[in-house]
């Protein structure tokens, strides 16, 4: 008898320890799948021609930048330890924060960061946005030690590292076999552009963790397969929801929402290089169209307020003492009429990637009308309209961060990020010395003469700041609010029950 009995007490326990393993599994392989509006054109590596939100969505989990900004607005180091200037701004002293691992196992130094820079500043890889920071002489960054580099500007420039906080400038790693590798909290499994990527999570990270091991994120055509993917519980998280589909989504008692500030918002923009939008009289005639109040309630459900054609909202600076702009249909035919432009017939193209463009679109068209403009809009997939980023003569836009950095890259000639081709020589005098000055209250009085600027001449049309809404389901915990738009793709602390 004593066999047998033994030969159960083993089986028991075999059981016992098979049963804790499985849950001990189970518990761990929890996965968080995320649902964003896809863009064929994606790709692995993080120095692109164009971007997109989906592919935001997996460069924030595969990289990280040398500092960045945190959910508050405010400037913090990340790979970076420490940003030093010399007594003139024209020479800066980077240390890296040690212990950081490269997904590769390998430890992220200096020459990551060197390579990452000149492969950036490089014409040859067609990375657009580097001309935000054409101040960088990649020639001239000179390698201390694995930890500390110097770099030699070709210019005094005091917002040294708020322009490398900005998402675009993440530092990669190339691995041996070729690879590009990151130290972000997520390593990548496989990717198909457009499509989907999953991930696993890198324990090795230095940053706060994920606290769940798996992600997923899937690319949808557009925001209403978003919607119902979530309703559907196919995904998580919402990377967003069209402004209109809020308030159904908040009686469901299986979804939760967080509600925040944001500078990351759209709005329509028009090339005033271009006939006919180079005639100050037709642009000021379809600033006067608008109702403002409108756009608010309607493209964004009342979330957010009603701007003034500046981006603002991404400053704490004083506003600048233009008066506010309310729709003047009675002006706007006077003053097409002055230009010869009665009747006007224009295309305006979105590729409705973000939540209330597509909205905002169709009610501008409508209320354009009214002054005699008839405004077709058209809808692309994210890939095509990117594309021709730079191209399009009248298109919904899109600005994200703070004035310093993503406004200056949205209104400087040349910046990639300046779909309007605004080259006013005030403001770029004004913004050359907003760049060169470490004193803020001198920054202050400078984006507030900047922002008068935009008011009167630029090709932005800026109808409102919307409030950022991220619907998630509630076997989701830890998203918190993030004024930089962020919050379904800031991971760290979060957790998953399903």
């Amino acid at each position: 008898m004593v066999p047998v009995k033994f030969s159960r007490a083993i089986a028991v326990a075999l059981l016992t320890a098979t049963t804790a393993l499985t849950t001990h599994t189970l518990a761990r392989a929890q996965e968080l799948v995320l649902g964003v509006i896809g863009n064929s054109k994606d790709m692995v590596q993080p120095y692109t021609p164009t971007s997109s939100a989906s592919a935001g969505s997996l460069y924030n989990q595969l990289y990280d930048g040398l500092t960045a900004y945190d959910s508050k607005g405010a400037v913090v180091m990340e790979l970076a330890e420490s940003m030093t200037p010399n007594a003139t701004l024209d020479a800066w002293t980077v240390k890296l924060r040690p212990n950081v691992k490269r997904h590769d196992g390998k430890p992220f130094t200096a020459a990551d960061v060197i390579a990452s820079i000149k492969y950036m500043m490089d014409p040859a890889n067609n990375f657009v946005v580097s001309s935000q920071i054409d101040f960088v002489d990649p020639a001239k960054i000179r390698k201390v030690d694995d930890l500390t580099m110097e770099f030699t500007l070709k210019r005094p420039f005091g917002l040294f590292a708020n322009a490398f906080a900005d998402n675009d400038f993440r530092m990669r790693a190339i691995a041996d076999d070729g690879s590009v590798v990151g130290t972000g909290p997520f390593k990548l499994d496989s990717f198909t552009p457009g499509q989907e990527a999953r991930l696993t999570r890198f324990d090795d990270y230095w940053g706060e963790k994920p606290g769940f091991d798996k992600l997923r994120i899937i690319g949808f055509r557009d925001q209403q397969a978003v919607t119902n993917a979530l309703r559907g519980g196919q995904i998580d998280v919402a990377y967003s929801v069209p402004y209109t589909d809020v308030p159904a989504l908040t009686k469901d008692p299986k979804l939760k929402t967080v509600v925040s500030g944001t500078t990351t918002y759209p709005m329509i923009a028009v090339r005033v290089d271009t006939p006919p939008f180079n005639d100050q009289k037709v642009l000021e005639a379809l600033k006067l169209v608008v109702d403002r109040q409108q756009i608010v309630d309607n493209a964004f459900g009342g979330f957010g307020m009603i701007a003034n054609d500046y981006l603002g909202n991404n400053t704490a600076c004083p506003a600048p003492a233009e008066p506010q702009r309310v729709q003047d249909i009675a002006k706007a035919k006077q003053l097409l009429a002055e230009a010869g432009k009665s009747n006007l017939k224009l295309e305006l193209v979105t590729d409705g990637a973000f939540a209330g463009m597509m909205e905002m679109a169709q009610l501008f068209a409508q209320q354009a009308a009214q002054a005699g403009i008839t405004i077709k809009v058209r809808r692309l997939d994210p890939a095509s309209f990117l594309n021709r980023w730079r191209e399009w003569p009248f298109l919904i836009s899109l600005t994200s961060g703070p004035y310093e950095t993503a406004t200056l890259a949205a209104l400087l000639p040349e910046q990639g990020e300046n779909a309007t081709h605004f080259n006013d020589a005030e403001y770029n005098d004004l913004a050359k010395k907003l760049q060169s000055t470490g004193d803020l209250a001198e920054q202050c009085k400078l984006i507030t003469q900047l922002q008068a600027i935009e008011y009167k001449r630029s090709g932005h049309i800026v109808a409102a700041y919307p409030e950022n809404i991220t619907v998630y389901r509630d076997t989701v915990n830890g998203l918190t609010p993030d004024l930089y738009g962020r919050t379904a793709i800031q991971f760290g602390g979060v957790t998953v029950n399903k």
